[in-house]
Order: C-alpha cells, then sequence, then structure tokens
C-alpha cells in the first residue's frame, strides 16, 4: 500500500482558508450529549444528540447547557441508548433497516469519546456485544474498530478539525490505481492507516463493514477503495456524506461494491453536494421531508432480502453537485453571514433567520437521519 500524504490529513483542504476572515471550527464532546462546533469569531453550531424513540425529547435550556472548553475532555457516559442496536443484523449478507440504524447509530457513537465508545461497544449487559474495540486517533482522524467473532466494525468520525472545512473542501485529486480521490480525504485516511492494520491484524475471515457521517463516510468510502485488494468490504454505509472520487473511481465502485454499498441523505442536506467537479457512488437511499423516500427508491422490511433491482443497476446520483460558481456563492455566504450573527446556533431548533446561514444545515444532523431510519427499522 503506498503511503504519500503524512501531514495534517485535513491540511489540504484548511489551507486555503481565507486569511482576511479567520474562521475556526472544532467539535467537542460536552457531557450533555451535545456536539459543538466552535469558531474564532465567538459562532458556535451544536448539533443534537440523537434522539431515539419516537417522541419529542425535552431539552434543558440552551444557557444550562454545560460546553467542554478545546483541549479539555467532557465526563464520560454511555453514549447512546443501546436498545436499538442489533449486533446480528450486521452478520447477514442482506441489507436490512436494522443493519442501517445500527451503522448510524455507531456512526453517532464515533463523536464520542476513547471511554465512551468501550463502554458502549463492551463491558455489560446493556453494551452492543463485541468482543473488543479501539479507539484511533492521529491528528485529526478519529474512528473506533471493534471486533466480533463474525464481523469488524470501523465507525469513522466526522470532522473536529480547526477550520472550515465546508468553505474548503474543494482542493484537487489525486490519482490512484482506482481513479482520483480527492486529496483532503486521501490524506486523512493514509496518516491512520497503519493503525487500522494493526487493529485488524487477524481479522481475515471477519465481515468488514465501514460507516461514517459527513466527512467520516468520506473517510469509509476512500478505506473501500484503498483495502479493495487487501482486505475488501463486506458492507459499507455512509450517512450525508460529500463526493470523494472522479474520473474511474465511479466504475470501479459500481463494479466491485454495487451491492455492498449504501449512501444515506437526508432531504436538502446540503453536503452531500460538494464538492464541486466530484462524483458519487453507492446505491442511494434519499429521504424526503416526510420521513419517505424520494423517487420512488425503496428498501425491503427489515429482514426480508434486498431488492433485485440493485443488481447491475447503474448508481444513482442524487441531487446535482453545486456548480463551481454556485459553490464560490457558498463560500461567500458562510464567510459573510456567520460574522452577522453574534449569538450561538443550534441546529436542533432552526430558525428561518438560522437556516440560510448554512443551506440546509438541519437535514445534515445525524440525528434527522437516525429518526427516519429508526422509523423504518420498526415498521
Amino acid at each position: 500500500m503506498r503511503q504519500e500524504h503524512k501531514t495534517n490529513p485535513l491540511q489540504s483542504m484548511l489551507q486555503q482558508v481565507d486569511s482576511q476572515t479567520p474562521l475556526a471550527v472544532s467539535v467537542h464532546a460536552i457531557p450533555s450529549g451535545t456536539a459543538a462546533f466552535s469558531a474564532a469569531l465567538q459562532v458556535s453550531i451544536t448539533l443534537g444528540k440523537p434522539v431515539l424513540h419516537l417522541q419529542a425529547a425535552s431539552k434543558p435550556p440552551e444557557s444550562s447547557r454545560p460546553i467542554a472548553q478545546e483541549g479539555q475532555s467532557a465526563p464520560s457516559q454511555p453514549a447512546i441508548d443501546t436498545a436499538p442496536f442489533h449486533l446480528d443484523s450486521l452478520t447477514k449478507s442482506a441489507f436490512t433497516w436494522k443493519a442501517a440504524l445500527s451503522l448510524a447509530l455507531a456512526s453517532k457513537l464515533a463523536y464520542e469519546s476513547d471511554q465512551s465508545v468501550k463502554s458502549t461497544c463492551l463491558g455489560s449487559a446493556r453494551s452492543w456485544g463485541f468482543d473488543s474495540c479501539e479507539f484511533i486517533d492521529v491528528d485529526d482522524t478519529q474512528c473506533f474498530v471493534a471486533l466480533s467473532p463474525e464481523i469488524a466494525l470501523v465507525s469513522f468520525r466526522g470532522t473536529e478539525s480547526r477550520g472550515d472545512w465546508l468553505r474548503n473542501i474543494n482542493v484537487p485529486g489525486r490519482t490512484r490505481d482506482y481513479g482520483v480521490a480527492h486529496r483532503g480525504f486521501l490524506g486523512a485516511f493514509q496518516v491512520i492507516e497503519s493503525q487500522l492494520r494493526s487493529a485488524l491484524s487477524g481479522s481475515t475471515g471477519r465481515r468488514l463493514i465501514l460507516t461514517g457521517h459527513s466527512l467520516g463516510g468520506a473517510l469509509a468510502t476512500v478505506m473501500a477503495a484503498e483495502w479493495h485488494d487487501f482486505m475488501p468490504a463486506s458492507l459499507i454505509a455512509t450517512f450525508g456524506q460529500p463526493a470523494v472520487g472522479s474520473g474511474a473511481f465511479r466504475m470501479f465502485f459500481l463494479q466491485n461494491y454495487a451491492e455492498k454499498f449504501f449512501r444515506f441523505v437526508n432531504d436538502d442536506d446540503i453536503v452531500p453536494r460538494v464538492p464541486p467537479g466530484y462524483e458519487h457512488v453507492g446505491r442511494l437511499l434519499h429521504f424526503d421531508s416526510q420521513h419517505g423516500l424520494k423517487n420512488g427508491q425503496s428498501l425491503p422490511p427489515a429482514e426480508r432480502v434486498l431488492v433485485e433491482s440493485v443488481r447491475n443497476e447503474s448508481i444513482e446520483r442524487g441531487l446535482p453537485m453545486l456548480t463551481e460558481a454556485e459553490y464560490q456563492a457558498l463560500q461567500s455566504r458562510i464567510g459573510q453571514d456567520v460574522v452577522n450573527v453574534n449569538r450561538p446556533l443550534t441546529e436542533s431548533s432552526i430558525e428561518p433567520q438560522t437556516e440560510g446561514i448554512f443551506p440546509s444545515v438541519s437535514d445534515h444532523s445525524l440525528d434527522k437521519y437516525i429518526a427516519k431510519i429508526l422509523l423504518k427499522a420498526r415498521t
């Protein structure tokens, strides 16, 4: 395996930050169970934890929610209600809504601390039932590897980098054997690759399952491509991921992962429409605003065999990618409008004036993905 990019994993994306608008964003685990994007401009976006039931969860007033300072760890506590996670759903060859829910929860868990991840995956009667779990953290790339006798699960975390990644995601690609890969995502994966090889040593015979939300989904996609000849994935599921490749990249996935890759998009989520010039791969499952699937797309009820139409079907592209002009407008919008909002922005309580700042920011919430998948898994 070629090792080509060993610098800060998101450096290639962050190097284009406008020096006139120094916006720095980071993610912190906090005791109340939320993740906060904190900016040097004193603007923050708080992403709510998933609601794992069908009734609205009550929340304390904004002012009463404790926030961990950068560089400090929040007290460890169980991250996610373990009841909806079904380890046995990941051992089956057919993809079901229970498997989708389990991987969405694993993607959410990846945002938590080392101790919280391990306490959720193993060690108690209410754990997810894995035999071992390792949290990997190198530079700006984090994931956890959880092993059972039958599966090896790798769940990648979305960004915690101090940089406005959405604003600076449009960087050149890098040519690989399988096509052109986004330079920033490829570099972020490569800095963690040796630790992944160590964590997965001796896993021959297990089903390799990859998942992640947002940038975590992009890293899962890169791993599927990079490791195809070494340890091909049996299942990939991503949630709200940006596009990763171009050129032969799309055909490579169609030929090797057509029945194994499932890409979830929630309504008008803006992140799957960037960066310009890149294409998506995988079987698209695109939720509308009413918990249904757009364009007649469907997966069968839980525990049924996957629809046969996925076989030999060309990969659906979904919403068009932003053009260069649209992307430049988005860059300007983020850079200018955030400065004008002198108060915290919360994704869990979207108001008209805040929704306009980051288009469809509420649709990008992993909570929204989990809530809609949960409804499908319960039918």
